[in-house]
């Protein structure tokens, strides 16, 4: 019995000696580490990069659009997205505070009545000179249970589900972005439709003008009904082609509502053509994207949370140190149930070691260790994207400008050619054709030149997205 007594002690004083040490078991956590360029390779050298900082939760007021601001504001209040992602993170610091608990003492209070009769010839009945008994017994105590977290489990999990809240508060801000640019890129969209529209509405007065002639023309013997047939044909065809403008801008509309988080019939934007120009857009360095964009340190939490997790289960292979104690009353008679004599009390410890798990163990082990090496590659993945991504909108932005000024000569030159075309028609030289032709050419390049702006702004919005939401600042908030 002494010696039993002894070692329960040795275990207890070792299992002190090591929860004071703080031991834990597992790797710790260590940033990964990938190779970044010194610089991006479509960056601008001569670009201003002093301008000032734009606040993760305001990038769009670099484009100076009170609509757009607007629209903004009400998408960050409403959308269902962002509000989903609140959820996940109330959901994951919920979790962790049910984790954290784990370092604490369970302590819980209970009560018992019990009214019960013994038979006669029951076992050891000398107790009640082998007579039958009918007897009360009251208990009113108090239990307490407490596990040492000698090799570190519970902390790891703490780890685990921190860096997990973590990673769905990066989770919220890209959703938070997402859906800001997917906002920006709808609108802008939508404003490139509506100058297209106007576009075609003012084509189609021109085009309305040229049937008059023809029709005159014809009327006075000056022109053949072909010619009419061909104006009036251009003219339906343009027609056709602003109705189905108008269906896009309408779809764009709906989309802009349900982003919004509003009903589509509650929802109206008036139509204003594009007229504005891409902001200068500071890029900063290469290596801040690390920590600015969401997307990435999310999935640095996520590699945080994996290599947490190889300690919990390699944990699982040392003895568990518990120790429950329960202090209260008990009685037959409720008059005196709390009297000082009537009091009890236990206290004891508990070890539960391992011996044979059939290799459950291991696999646990390597199971974490699996989903660390899994989280570690998404990690590289998610950074190499985003270098790709920021480069593509770069190398937008570049040859989109260029295309720009090459397409506004064009327009410039086809307009000029259909002002000659009209001209000859009217002296009689080239026939109606010649107009038809030219007018389509204004018509294609004016549109295209539409498209192209829409797609210069577009482009800078998915550029903020890819650099984080933000500039001047690595810190994602």
């Amino acid at each position: 019995m002494q010696s039993k007594q002894r070692f329960i002690s040795a275990v207890l004083a070792c299992a002190f000696t090591v929860l004071l040490a703080g031991c834990m078991v597992g790797p710790n956590y260590k940033k990964p580490v990938v190779p970044v360029p010194p610089t991006f390779a479509g960056a601008n050298a001569s670009s201003d990069n002093s301008q000032s900082s734009i606040a993760y939760t305001n990038w769009w007021k670099v484009f100076n659009d009170p609509v757009l601001n607007d629209l903004e504001t009400q998408a960050d209040q409403a959308n269902r997205d962002i509000k989903i992602a609140v959820t996940h993170v109330d959901q994951a610091s919920a979790f962790t505070q049910g984790v954290r608990s784990q370092l604490y003492p369970t302590i819980g209070i209970g009560g018992s009545a019990l009214r019960a009769r013994e038979a006669q010839n029951r076992p050891n009945n000398g107790n009640t000179a082998g007579r039958a008994a009918t007897y009360n017994d009251l208990q009113l105590s108090l239990a307490a249970s407490y596990e040492f977290d000698a090799w570190g489990r519970i902390r790891r999990s703490i780890e685990s589900a921190r860096a997990t809240q973590e990673a769905s508060q990066a989770d919220l801000r890209f959703v938070t972005l997402s859906v800001e640019s997917d906002v920006a890129v709808t609108y802008y969209n939508l404003r490139q439709t509506d100058q297209q529209l106007q576009i075609l509405s003012d084509t189609i007065d021109t085009l309305r003008q040229s049937l008059d002639l023809t029709t005159s023309l014809f009327q006075k013997g000056l022109s053949s009904e072909l010619e009419v047939k061909q104006a009036q044909t251009l003219l339906d065809q343009t027609v056709a082609q602003q109705h189905a403008a108008e269906l896009q801008r309408a779809q764009m509309e709906h989309g802009l509502a349900v982003l919004l988080g509003r009903t589509v019939e509650s929802f109206s934007l008036p139509a204003a053509p594009l007229q504005a120009l891409p902001p200068q857009i500071p890029i900063g360095l290469p290596a801040n994207l690390l920590e600015r964009r969401p997307d990435i340190v999310e999935a640095d939490r996520s590699v945080a949370a994996a290599t947490a997790q190889i300690g919990v289960a390699k944990a699982a292979y040392f003895p568990q140190l518990s120790l429950t104690g329960l202090a209260g009353y008990e009685s037959s008679n409720a008059a005196h149930l709390l009297n000082w004599q009537n009091s009890i009390a236990s206290l004891g410890a508990s070890v539960a070691a391992p011996l044979f798990t059939g290799g459950r163990l291991k696999a646990g082990v390597e199971q974490a260790q699996a989903v660390y090496r899994q989280s570690l590659a998404q990690y590289e993945k998610t950074v190499l994207g985003a270098y790709r991504e920021t480069e593509d909108q770069l190398s937008a932005l570049h040859f989109l400008e260029q295309q720009a000024d090459a397409q506004g000569r064009a327009v410039q030159e086809a307009q000029q050619a259909q002002a000659i075309a009209t001209a000859r028609y009217k002296s009689g030289l080239v026939s109606y054709l010649d107009v038809v032709v030219a007018e389509q050419t204004v018509l294609a390049n004016e549109r295209s030149a539409a498209q192209i702006a829409g797609e210069r702004m577009v482009a800078s919005v998915v550029l903020i997205k890819t650099l984080g939401g933000g500039w001047n600042g690595t810190a994602t908030p």
